[in-house]
């Protein structure tokens, strides 16, 4: 790997914390719990999680400009070794990065967005594992 590639993704991850940590300040301090808003950094930190990984990997092209974690997951499923649960979470949050957006598009509860925290957790918590063993 080129040392610019590990900056890369290193930043990429750094963006990452920023959208957990952004999500889990709101559910730890906000009341009334801004749900939305934690759902929808949540499907971001886990979308930029992946995108370090593809920083990693070598994004032939670029980083591709999409959102969908799923189809991100699929361009490095030959690169790397990903738990079947990450397909599963991104299914989840996918909404949460669009539909979010517009208001009422979905019924929140506040379990969703501790759910929501949990899983962009974990793609944060994998991708930082990768950047270590790089």
């Amino acid at each position: 790997m080129v040392p610019e590639d590990l900056d890369d993704a290193k930043e990429w991850l750094e963006y990452a914390k920023a959208d957990l940590g952004v999500a889990d300040h709101l559910f730890k301090t906000y009341y009334p719990k801004p749900l939305a808003i934690i759902c929808y950094h949540c499907q971001q930190a886990a979308e930029k999680a992946v995108k370090t990984i593809i920083v990693l990997n070598g994004s032939q092209g670029g980083m591709p400009r999409r959102h969908d974690i799923f189809l991100l997951l699929n361009q490095i499923k030959n690169m790397v070794s990903i738990d079947n649960k990450f397909y599963d979470y991104a299914d989840v949050l996918a909404p949460y990065g669009v539909a979010m957006r517009y208001p009422n598009e979905l019924q929140l509860e506040e379990r969703h967005a501790a759910k929501a925290i949990e899983m962009a957790n974990e793609f944060v918590a994998w991708a930082d594992s990768l950047v270590e063993e790089a």
